[in-house]
């Protein structure tokens, strides 16, 4: 469209900008240009299919016509600016938007959106007694090396917000003020994208029936309203369904062009635009260590990107104590295992001189305690004192996360989200809120298009109950079989996912059969734990690959109206999955491993079906830190790479190819780049709460976990960053009030987190023997003797007579140890009765572990709010100046000057109708007559219901 078109439609307050034509390679526009405010592309094309007849034998509206109507719609009944533009190449072509100031502020208006109507001044004199705070000073110093450039934020002006109405004069003061004084740049980039989108999404340009051919000219269509396609229940296609159709290819924002020229860190500011800055201060490794400019992420991505972005930097700063008391824990093991006096007696003559049975029956050998030293050693650096104190600290780390996590995404809330749905509940004790205020996105989400396609073909409709609008449904008896069949497959996954644990563990017990005749039998657990642990490693991951094509399958099954019911879906069915299939090794060490096995003849042959599993003397809990380390370290490592590489794929296509973008314009780059859709960001949350799991469900096996996960999300942050700047289009920019389902998922993890550390450190850990023996021996602090009273007897002649004894007996040997607590004489080698008093304190102290962390987090319940303090001073104060500006404005007291008149003339219409000379003054009062809404004409009602 000409720049003649678009003064038509009256959209030029600058004279400058009817001088241009309406094009731009960037959605931040100069002052001579309008902004592109969205890209709709598709395919200049028909097929024969696009003239099959509906099924009552009309025909049915070609593409070109479906795609000509919409447009038509938009620029004649929205005012939308349209300018075509072919590709350089092929038979694509692209229509660039441009949304006009005064058709965003009515979106912005019809959506309840909220607006800035103030600014936030500063307390002077709070800021300067902060200043003179110790510990502010210390906090500042500390925080200083990991703030951004200065010149990021000295913009940010923080702004009151309330709902937008035309009726106050105050929001009419920042047009011509907010970012640079033109109108074109009071909304965000993103928040144009987005009001334009919506838009798009909402529009009706139906005849009488959808996809119907319009009777007459194709020049001259009829086009309906959106309030009377809404009187006539009619369906409302939109962009999505038109998409659906395939009447348009795709559609996205565009992104600002200039991004990508090559040296950008040396460049003033002032002379980048938002993606530059953002490559500049933010998708850099460069700045790894630096605070994210999240204000700048909202605007160029939207909140629920930026949601995304701050849990994971909010994380970040939380993990940084775990490290380093973690690293501290870590040095204090390896520093103390010398001296500790159970690897003593196992690496000393004890353990010389000390024959263990046999490991199975028949074909294992009988070996020395002293084999076991090395594994010992690396046992005791992750099993100590120091473990259990970690243990603690984790658990309620876990816990405090959800809480802090909690009152930052409420700071957030505020901040950023226009209708504060979830914060609203949290504060409705301290507030009163009107029921208005709600999330429009929550209640007016558009319906799936494949949803649509679906229930079209069932040929049912229903009445929507919030909008009485008719609507293509799919009954839920025949849904209940798809949920049914999803159950199923999930429960088969599971099993699947068990009997590849299976199938390792049965390879670590024939390595172990094999490693133990060999020379190197003194590696022999570390061996097999490691090789094992890198084998489970490889299935988990092949098997999650699986499984996301598999989850997705049954997803669409299942037929979800909305996209945010598809997603849920979708994530419980893929992080179920994920928890068996990465934890599911873990549990077993902790849990089952050695815990079931019996006395010596009882443990079966390595290739019979009742062969047990043992643990070493030294404990499984060395085997829970190996398998926890690959696990964790090998999955982070394995996709950080794949994701790299995968993102990559596109750069060297075209470099194999050798094809030159420089000279394609900015739709077209932005076309070749990868769609961002939802599950791209269920996969990146997946991985952080993957994460989370390993670091607070086991992290008592391996204190250097979250130093492992800091590093990994530092680096995991800022490849994202980059991914999303230069290898995906730009991301629509929707609204959200926080990361979902995710917050469940993540307390539920916390919670969970509290009972296995407390299994862990009772069942797994040493850390209960040794406190029984000091307490049953009195024997202090010392552990002198403990391994002998942890071995019991088995006699050489008892074994012999069960015909299952291996024949390579040392000489005079008359019996032999095993790890347990038994009686040495038979035939039933029954528990003693330190194996129940060790049992009872195991049960004791999971009892007290849990009840002790859940005081602890109890008491910082009590003592904080999820929203903070000065956050509801701010809701209160900007509800006060919203309520202050509605009652000054000069439309309010205008129509109360009306609402005067109106009630002055009462009376006096009262008396001329019924004809009564009985009124006198003083019953003329008008709170004193009752009258009926007929006696009043209608002029005087409209103008009464103005209010």
């Amino acid at each position: 469209m000409s720049s003649n078109g678009a003064q038509k439609y009256g959209i030029h307050e600058n004279p400058e900008l009817s001088q241009r034509p309406s094009l731009l390679y960037s959605s931040k526009p100069s002052r001579k240009s309008l902004p592109i405010d969205f890209v709709l592309v598709y395919t200049n094309k028909t097929t024969d299919n696009d003239q099959q007849p509906n099924n009552d034998g009309r025909p049915i509206m070609s593409i070109a016509e479906q795609r000509y109507k919409f447009e038509q719609y938009l620029t004649n009944k929205q005012g939308l600016i349209l300018e075509h533009a072919k590709a350089s190449t092929g038979q694509t072509e692209y229509v660039k938007v441009h949304a006009p100031f005064d058709a965003l502020l009515l979106m912005a208006e019809n959506l309840r959106m909220k607006l800035p109507i103030e600014e936030i001044k500063k307390s002077k004199t709070h800021h300067s007694k902060l200043s003179e705070s110790y510990w502010c000073r210390f906090m500042n110093s500390i925080k200083k090396p990991f703030l951004l450039d200065s010149s990021i934020s000295q913009d940010d002006i923080d702004y009151y917000k309330a709902v937008y109405s035309p009726d106050i004069e105050q929001f009419r003061t920042l047009f011509d003020k907010l970012r640079g004084g033109s109108r074109d740049f009071y909304f965000t980039p993103g928040e144009r994208s987005l009001l334009t989108y919506e838009l798009l999404s909402k529009e009706h340009f139906d005849h009488i029936e959808d996809n119907v051919r319009v009777q007459g000219p194709i020049a001259r269509p009829e086009v309906l309203d959106t309030i009377r396609a809404l009187e006539s229940n009619l369906q409302r296609p939109g962009l999505d369904r038109l998409i659906a159709r395939r009447v348009y290819d795709t559609y996205f924002p565009l992104h600002e062009s200039k991004a990508l020229r090559n040296n950008v860190t040396d460049a003033d500011n002032r002379d980048l635009d938002d993606r530059e800055k953002l490559k500049k201060h933010w998708a850099t490794m460069r700045q790894f260590l630096k605070f994210q400019p999240l204000l700048l992420v909202r605007s160029y991505m939207g909140e629920k990107i930026a949601f995304y972005f701050a849990f994971i930097g909010f994380y970040n700063q939380l993990l940084i104590l775990p490290s380093i008391v973690g690293i501290i824990i870590f040095i204090y093991g390896a520093a103390s295992v010398a001296t500790d006096q159970p690897i003593s007696d196992i690496c000393g003559n004890f353990g010389n001189t000390t024959y263990m049975c046999p490991r199975c029956d028949k074909e294992c050998p009988f070996w020395r305690l002293s084999d076991s030293c090395i594994y010992s050693n690396a046992s005791y650096v992750f099993d100590n004192m120091a473990t259990v104190v970690f243990a603690i600290f984790m658990s309620i780390w876990g816990r405090l996360f959800v809480k802090l996590w909690k009152r930052h995404q409420a700071v957030l809330q505020y901040d950023w989200v226009d209708n504060k749905s979830e914060l609203i509940e949290i504060l409705i004790s301290f507030l009163i809120i009107t029921k208005d205020s709600i999330d429009f996105q929550e209640h007016f989400e558009p319906i799936r298009p494949k949803f649509e396609k679906e229930a079209l073909k069932k040929g049912r409709k229903t009445k929507n109950p919030v909008t009485n609008e008719i609507e293509s449904s799919i009954a839920i008896r025949k849904r209940v079989p798809f949920f049914v069949i999803t159950t199923i497959v999930v429960l088969l996954t599971i099993a699947i996912s068990c009997t590849t644990l299976f199938a390792i563990i049965v390879y670590r017990v024939q390595m172990g059969f094999i490693l133990n005749k060999t020379s190197v039998q003194a590696y022999s657990s570390i061996i097999m734990t490691v090789t094992s642990a890198i084998m489970n490693l490889i299935c988990s991951i092949i098997l999650s690959l699986l499984y996301y094509w598999v989850a997705q399958k049954l997803t669409d099954l299942e037929c979800h109206k909305y996209q945010s019911k598809y997603d849920d879906s979708l994530t419980v069915k893929i992080y179920t999955f994920q928890f068996v299939n990465y934890y599911s090794s873990l549990f077993y060490i902790a849990y089952f491993k050695g815990r079931f096995f019996e006395y010596p003849s009882k443990y079966g042959k390595p290739d019979s079906t009742d062969f047990q599993e043992q643990c070493d003397p030294a404990g499984c809990f060395v085997d829970l830190s190996i398998q926890f380390v690959v696990v964790m370290t090998g999955q982070q490592i394995v996709i950080g790479i794949v994701e790299f590489f995968m993102a990559m794929f596109g750069t060297i296509k075209r470099a194999c190819c050798s094809r030159d973008d420089s000279t394609l314009e900015q739709w077209e780059k932005d076309r070749n780049l990868y769609d961002l859709n939802s599950i791209v960001l269920i996969d990146e949350y997946l991985k952080l709460v993957i994460q989370f799991g390993f670091v607070t469900l086991f992290v008592a096996a391996f204190p250097l976990a979250p130093l492992c996960a800091l590093i990994n999300n530092l680096i995991e942050l800022r490849l994202d960053a980059w991914k999303l700047l230069t290898k995906y289009k730009r991301p629509l920019p929707f609204k959200a009030s926080d990361i979902g389902i995710w917050n469940d998922i993540i307390a539920a993890v916390s919670h969970l987190a509290v009972l296995t550390n407390a299994v862990v450190i009772a069942w797994t850990s040493e850390f209960i023997p040794k406190m029984s023996y000091r307490t049953l021996k009195s024997t202090g602090i010392s552990l002198a003797g403990y391994v002998n009273w942890t071995l019991s007897y088995f006699p050489i002649s008892d074994y012999n007579a069960t015909g299952l004894m291996p024949s390579d007996v040392p000489g005079n040997l008359t019996y032999c140890r095993y790890r347990d607590f038994r009686e040495s004489i038979g035939p039933y080698y029954s528990h003693t009765i330190v194996y129940w008093n060790v049992t009872a304190a195991r049960l004791a102290f999971i009892i007290v572990f849990q009840q002790f962390v859940s005081f602890i987090t109890y008491l910082i319940e009590c003592l904080t709010s999820d929203v903070p303090k000065h956050i509801k001073k701010k809701i209160a104060h900007e509800r006060y100046i919203e309520e202050r500006a509605r009652w000054t404005s000069k439309k309010t007291e205008e129509n109360f000057r009306k609402v005067v008149r109106i009630s002055r003339d009462i009376p006096d219409n009262i008396q001329r109708k019924h004809g009564n000379s009985e009124y006198s003054d003083e019953m003329a009062s008008p709170r004193d007559i009752n009258f009926s809404a007929n006696d009043i004409s209608s002029n005087d009602f409209v103008e009464i219901t103005i209010l």
